[in-house]
């Protein structure tokens, strides 16, 4: 007993290393994709934590093109969450965004290594013409027809044509993949959102990844169009995979709130 004793102090041990992790943190700071990464001066709060993080973040419109970092410690889990989504207004404007969220705890300032590793690929992949991407994306999402005065059908989650919208309440058919898993595919009506923006969003956390269409043409939310607009994101380097994966690498990591679980397990079988 007191050898299970000795490796449980030893466990407690190691997993409390984790959290006198140095960090980076309270360091924001802007950029764009022509200029070479460099931390500014200023950033040299240091911080003990559990994980050190970093929030990159682009986002472009015709009238403005804006690209950030945020180094942040963090006490959840590490891992990896992207996030991308194109929206279209109906007066024929757009934006386009694009952000990940990455937590480590391998190393001291984890985050920075994790910054300088991939910042090059990651501003390659964001340097496209965005104005290309949505004149292909258009068609399949928006219709120049007023939505106030047309009707328009969806296609329901069992491929059935149904009636979403009609001039006294028009609607916007919607499509939600979920890339992970079963792989369900949710398509209704959405009667509430009918002003809001047409749009491609994209979640992608390793474990769980989703894609999803907003559109206001008839049938437009059916497999065809959703594989089609797929293509279009992985043509411009958007997903990573054709399905319309943003990271299709799996990162898991062992919480202490779990570690700690098995230890007191452990001392009390």
């Amino acid at each position: 007993m007191s050898l299970l004793r000795n490796f449980i102090i030893f466990l407690i041990y190691i997993n409390s290393l984790s959290y006198a992790l140095q960090c980076t943190t309270d360091c924001y700071f802007q950029s764009n994709l022509s200029t070479t990464f460099e931390i500014p001066k200023s950033c040299n709060q240091i911080i003990s934590a559990k994980n050190c993080g970093i929030r990159i973040s682009f986002s472009y419109s015709p009238y403005y093109s804006g690209l950030s970092f945020n180094f942040q410690h963090s006490n959840y889990s590490s891992g990896a969450f992207y996030s991308s989504s194109v929206e279209l207004s109906d007066g024929g404007s757009f934006s386009f965004y694009y952000s990940i969220d990455h937590t480590c705890n391998h190393k001291d300032d984890c985050a920075i290594e994790f910054a300088n590793n991939n910042i090059r690929n990651i501003l390659r992949r964001l340097d496209f013409n965005h104005a290309d991407l949505i004149r292909e994306l258009s068609p399949l999402l928006s219709t120049n027809v007023s939505i106030e005065t047309s009707d328009v059908a969806c296609f329901d989650s069992n491929e059935r044509v149904r009636q979403c919208g009609i001039v006294t309440k028009p609607g916007l058919c919607q499509a939600a993949q979920q890339l992970t898993g079963r792989q369900k595919t949710n398509r209704t009506c959405n009667y509430e959102s009918y002003r809001g923006e047409k749009s491609v969003s994209i979640y992608d956390f390793g474990s769980f990844a989703s894609f999803s269409i907003t559109c206001n043409r008839s049938l437009c939310n059916g497999p065809v169009t959703q594989q089609v607009i797929k293509e279009i994101m992985f043509k411009y380097n958007i997903t990573k995979t054709i399905d319309g994966r943003l990271n299709n690498g799996l990162r898991l990591s062992l919480s202490s709130t779990f570690l700690l679980s098995i230890i007191v397990f452990l001392l009390y079988v």
